[in-house]
C-alpha cells in the first residue's frame, strides 16, 4: 500500500528536528510494509527539493517562506499563504497522478490538510486528516476557521491528538490517536538526585519560556543548585537570554540551541524534572517522552495535559502564565513528593499505548479501511 503523506513539518536537512516525529511515523509505517511519499514545504533554501531513504520519498514544494517556518510569523501572511496553497496543491496533484497513492494523509489541517482534502477530491483518493495542536490556535476564528472546517468536511476520516480537541464542533466525530514515543525513551534512567530542569520545546511565544525563566529565582531561593537546561531554539531566544541576564540567573540556565533527537535521551539522564509552560497544546510529544523516561512532568494545567497527568499523583499542573505556581510545583518535584515507583508505573502504562509502533499500526489499519471503503463505493456505483 502506498500513502501520500502531506505535512506542514518534516526535517529540513540532516540534523533538523522540525517535524521529526512525522519522520518517525513514516519510518514505522515503512517497517509495517507501507510505501510512503512525503510532500512538505521547502522552508529553507538549503533544503533539497527531493530526497530518499528506504521506503520513503520526500518532495518539497516552493513558496516565499522568507527562510523561516510559518509558526514563527506573528500573523498569517496572505500572499505567501496563497502561494503556499497553490504550489502545494499543484505538487500534490502531480504526485497523486505520478505515484498513484492508495490514500492521502494530511498532517496539520491548516494548511496542508486542506491541500490533502482538495487533492483527494480532485483525484478521487480517500483522505485522512490529522489535526494537531497548532491547528487549534491558528484556526480559532475568521476565514482560516472556514478553511479548517472545509478540510474536515472533505475528509473521509479525521483524527486528533488529544480528547480536548474534540470539543470543537467540526472535530466531535474525530478519533483520538496521540502522537507516538520512540521506544528508546522507555529505557532512559533519569538522575533522581539531580536538581536539573529540562525544557525541550522550541522558543516560540506559545511555549511561554519567559514564565519558566521568571520562576527560576523562586526555585533557587529554596534549591540553590537548581539549574534549567533549555534544548531548542526559536524566535524568542535572544530576548530570553536577555531576561535571564536581567534577573541575574544566567549562570543557572544553559541554552543549548538546536539539539538532535538522539541527544535528548542523554540530557534526560542528567535531569530529573521536565517542564513546559505552553499556553496551548495538543498532546505534547516532548512531555510523553519525558514521562516515558521516568521524569517528573511539571506542565501547564490545560486539557491535553490533564489527560495524562493527575496533579500531585504522577506529575504537577500549574496555572498558565503563573510563575509563582510553577515555582511551587518545581520545588515539590525536587522534594520527591512523587516516588520513583509511581514514575515507573506511569512509564509502563504508557509503553503499551503511545509507542510509535502502536500509533503506526492504528494508522495502517485506518488506511486499509479507507481503501476498502473506497473500493466498495466504486463497486456499488458500477453495479448501478
Amino acid at each position: 500500500m502506498k500513502v501520500l503523506l502531506i505535512t506542514t513539518s518534516y526535517p529540513d536537512f540532516p540534523g533538523s528536528t522540525r517535524g521529526i516525529f512525522i519522520q518517525r511515523l513514516c519510518r514505522e509505517l515503512v517497517s509495517q510494509g507501507m510505501e510512503v511519499v512525503v510532500l512538505t514545504p521547502r522552508v529553507y533554501r538549503e533544503s533539497p527539493l527531493s530526497e530518499r531513504e528506504p521506503g520513503i520519498a520526500v518532495h518539497r514544494f516552493r513558496y516565499p517562506s522568507g527562510n523561516r517556518p510559518l509558526n514563527q510569523v506573528k500573523s498569517i501572511p496572505v500572499l505567501p499563504m496563497c502561494a503556499y496553497l497553490l504550489s502545494g496543491l499543484g505538487k500534490a496533484l502531480f504526485l497523486a497522478w505520478k505515484e498513484k497513492p492508495d490514500v492521502i494523509h494530511g498532517n496539520w489541517i491548516v494548511p496542508t490538510g486542506l491541500i490533502a482534502s482538495l487533492a483527494g477530491l480532485l483525484t478521487k483518493t480517500p483522505v485522512i486528516n490529522t489535526a494537531r495542536g497548532m491547528d487549534m490556535r491558528v484556526s480559532e476564528k475568521g476565514f482560516v476557521r472556514l478553511l479548517f472546517d472545509l478540510a474536515v468536511r472533505l475528509s473521509a476520516k479525521v483524527t486528533v491528538v488529544s480528547e480536548a480537541m474534540r470539543e470543537r464542533g467540526s472535530l466531535a466525530g474525530a478519533e483520538v490517536i496521540t502522537s507516538g514515543v520512540d521506544p528508546s525513551f522507555f529505557s532512559v534512567s533519569p538522575d533522581h538526585a539531580a536538581h536539573a530542569i529540562l525544557h525541550a520545546r522550541s522558543l516560540e511565544p506559545v511555549y511561554d519560556v519567559r514564565t519558566l525563566i521568571r520562576a527560576l529565582p523562586l526555585v533557587l531561593s529554596q534549591i540553590p543548585d537548581a539549574r534549567l537546561v533549555i534544548a531548542g531554539t526559536g524566535s524568542q531566544e535572544a530576548s530570553l537570554r536577555m531576561l535571564a541576564s536581567e534577573l541575574g540567573i544566567g549562570a543557572a540556565i544553559e541554552f543549548l540551541g538546536s539539539v538532535s533527537n538522539r541527544a535528548i535521551g542523554p540530557l534526560m539522564e542528567k535531569s530529573f524534572v521536565y517542564a513546559s509552560a505552553a499556553t496551548a497544546d495538543g498532546t505534547s510529544i516532548a512531555m510523553l517522552e519525558a514521562m516515558a523516561a521516568g521524569m517528573v512532568p511539571v506542565v501547564t494545567d490545560i486539557a491535553p495535559n490533564r489527560a495524562f497527568i493527575e496533579h500531585g499523583k504522577d506529575g504537577f499542573l500549574f496555572r498558565p502564565g503563573d510563575e509563582d505556581d510553577l515555582a511551587r510545583c518545581l520545588i515539590r518535584a525536587f522534594r520527591h513528593e512523587i516516588t520513583p515507583q509511581t514514575l515507573q508505573r506511569k512509564r509502563l502504562s504508557l509503553e503499551g499505548s503511545v509507542s510509535w509502533g502502536f500509533v503506526a499500526k492504528r494508522f495502517a489499519q485506518i488506511y486499509r479501511e479507507l481503501v476498502q471503503g473506497s473500493q466498495g463505493m466504486r463497486t456499488s456505483f458500477s453495479a448501478r
